[in-house]
Formats: C-alpha cells, sequence, structure tokens
C-alpha cells in the first residue's frame, strides 16, 4: 500500500530576499518563492540568491544579463509541497513540490523562474 504525502503548508524555503522566501528546486536552476509577487519583485529576490548561494552575477550566471531578459521566465503558479514518505533518505527540510491549480486542497501561491 502506497503511503499518503504528508502535505506541507509552510515549506522550508532556503532563503528570504526581500521579503521573499525562495528555493531553488528540481535540476534546472529554476526557483520558487512562497506567495504571487511582482515579476520585477521576484526577479530580484532570485537574483540575490543566486549571488549569495551559489555566488553567481545574476540568475544567468552573467553579470551583463538584464532583467528585461528574464521576465518572460517568470510567472504565478498553484503548487502542492509534500514531505518525503521516508524522512531518512532527504536531507532535513527537504520536499517535493507539484503544480496545479488553485482549486486544488492545499495549493500555495508561488511564482516561479524556469530558466
Amino acid at each position: 500500500m502506497t503511503a499518503t504525502p504528508t502535505l506541507l503548508a509552510d515549506p522550508e524555503m532556503e532563503a528570504t530576499h526581500f521579503g521573499l522566501p525562495v528555493s531553488y528546486y528540481g535540476e534546472d536552476d529554476a526557483q520558487i518563492a512562497l506567495g504571487h509577487h511582482t515579476k520585477r519583485r521576484a526577479l530580484a529576490a532570485f537574483n540575490r540568491h543566486a549571488r549569495t548561494l551559489l555566488g553567481l552575477a545574476s540568475v544567468s550566471g552573467d553579470p551583463q544579463s538584464r532583467a528585461v531578459d528574464w521576465l518572460d521566465a517568470i510567472c504565478e503558479r498553484w503548487a502542492i509541497f509534500t514531505a518525503p514518505s521516508d524522512p531518512t533518505e532527504y536531507p532535513e527540510g527537504f520536499w517535493f513540490v507539484q503544480f496545479t491549480d488553485g482549486e486544488q486542497p492545499g495549493a500555495l501561491p508561488v511564482t516561479v523562474l524556469i530558466p
């Protein structure tokens, strides 16, 4: 029998920048912020996160990249966060994210950057 995933109402993020809790997720350098935010505010938080966590010049790693080049990569979504069924296999604070619509029980508003 498969265990029912534990929904997380307040998933642990890696850091908070400009008041936005943010984290990397997945394998493509995508970032996620809890809540719906303007694209410029989210980009500022994502850039700060890339600089402080990874030492990059910006989300792209290119000091010459411009904000206007990244705004289309940011969108508002809804997400369900779940804890691993066996937490001993993952680091503390690890979570899984699944994007859904806002009608899904447990769905949280998020802003994402998908490079």
